[in-house]
């Protein structure tokens, strides 16, 4: 899974560098920050992992790895953001079920995960979903103050892009809850639960 894991972030820094070259060139200026931060993002769970001594196993990083490979490199690097309408929905609602999945990891993490609390189990998830989902929308509206990058369409649409993002994901949050609580009461070992236990 690690070399899995350092084929897809070669290969996707690699293209990131061919698109920035080619941003140069054409004079998209504004596309530049993209191809070079994701050559970092793409490190963050490594990062992670010196500080807080690997808490951040290979299967959980493969999905970080795909979903930065489909939410910044498909879509902010290639730009199927402004070539595709519906995929910027489409990796808000998959950050939704990511983020809520990841919340029982978090809890696992400190201790406070307990199998019979499930109710405040599936509060923790979509609060800790719509966290995720409302700190994103900050560092969008920052890269507007300070770099005039219009990712939110602020310009355009007011606060109606912000909201259908964070709603989309917390629809993704709503439907992996339901799930947990309804296995939960059917097996003690739900398809979430397999997810779970296999990225702790």
């Amino acid at each position: 899974m690690r070399k899995l894991n350092n084929v897809l972030i070669f290969l996707s820094s690699l293209t990131s560098v061919c698109f920035l070259v080619y941003n140069i060139n054409i004079g998209a200026y504004d596309r530049i920050l993209a191809c070079l931060s994701i050559v970092f993002v793409f490190f963050i769970p490594r990062i992670i992992n010196k500080i807080f001594k690997n808490k951040i196993n290979d299967a959980m990083e493969f999905v970080y790895v795909v979903f930065i490979i489909l939410a910044m490199f498909l879509g902010s690097v290639v730009n199927l953001y402004d070539g595709v309408w519906w995929y910027d929905l489409f990796t808000h609602f998959l950050s939704g079920i990511l983020t809520s999945v990841f919340a029982l990891v978090v809890m696992d993490w400190f201790g406070v995960y307990k199998e019979k609390n499930k109710a405040f189990n599936a509060l923790f998830m979509i609060c800790f979903t719509l966290a995720v989902a409302c700190l994103w929308e900050f560092l969008e509206f920052a890269s507007f103050v300070f770099l005039g990058m219009d990712v939110q369409h602020h310009l355009t649409t007011g606060v109606f892009d912000t909201m259908e993002d964070m709603l989309v994901a917390f629809v993704g949050g709503i439907i992996v809850c339901v799930s947990y609580l309804l296995e939960s009461k059917v097996s003690k070992n739900g398809f979430v639960k397999k997810v779970v236990s296999n990225l702790k």
